[in-house]
């Protein structure tokens, strides 16, 4: 389309360590387009969360090549184009969920569609404090996948979740995969690649794009794991 702007948020040559004497990240990349949701998967500690918050802006990198919507940024949560799912809590616990509602959604229509959600409407007169950990969670990332950002780093979104809230969680981010660009990551892999476009696997400091499940059971997961009945 003529004069149509490529939606993607694109980052390559992450080099970063905590310790001098051994580097986390020696050669990360990610790239996400609109209408994509990415898996970003790997062991404990492999680094998921640290390529999140350089992607995201609020981690610095030794080295890092970032570009969003073609063009080079280094911080783009400046733009106001990415949000991110931090793994801890980051709602104000004094308040209660109508008003963070509110607050985060000024549109009446969505605000109305999102505080009538089963799982909401329940909760919606009681304080974040007293929320559930899967409550919360839904509601943090429901709250975030309505901002007008354009892309969506969700960084365990499905952690400490009842299936059924898992289910919700994983049917409200395929539903904004139509105008957004969604990168997720979870150690519950059953839930991420069950709605991911795209792979991407972490290991050893660097990425490698997977093209099918069973290349996995190569790097990652056990042999078998999408064979017959393992499946399920």
């Amino acid at each position: 389309m003529n004069g149509s702007i490529l939606k993607e948020l694109y980052i390559d040559s992450v080099a970063f360590c905590y310790d001098a004497r051994k580097p986390l990240l020696t050669g990360g990349f990610l790239h996400c387009k609109v209408g994509e949701i990415v898996a970003l998967i790997g062991r404990n500690g492999c680094g998921k969360s640290t390529l999140m918050k350089i992607l995201f802006g609020a981690l610095k990198a030794k080295h890092s090549y970032i570009r969003l919507n073609g063009k080079r940024i280094e911080k783009p949560f400046l733009s106001k184009e990415v949000c991110y799912l931090p793994q801890d809590r980051f709602l104000p616990t004094a308040m209660r969920v109508r008003e963070a509602v509110r607050l985060m959604i000024p549109e009446e229509e969505k605000r109305v569609r999102v505080l009538h959600h089963a799982i909401i409407e329940r909760v919606k007169d009681n304080l974040v404090v007293d929320l559930s950990g899967g409550e919360c969670r839904f509601l943090e990332i429901v709250l975030l996948l309505h901002q007008p950002a354009t892309f969506i780093l969700l960084d365990e979104p499905f952690s400490g979740l009842s299936p059924i809230i898992k289910d919700e969680v994983a049917a409200q981010i395929s539903s904004f995969r139509v105008h957004k660009g969604i990168v997720v990551s979870d150690h519950d892999y059953h839930s991420t690649l069950s709605l991911c476009t795209k792979m991407v696997l972490l290991q050893n400091g660097t990425c490698r794009t997977i093209n099918d499940k069973k290349e996995l059971e190569m790097f990652y997961l056990p042999e078998g794991t999408f064979s017959g009945h393992n499946q399920e």
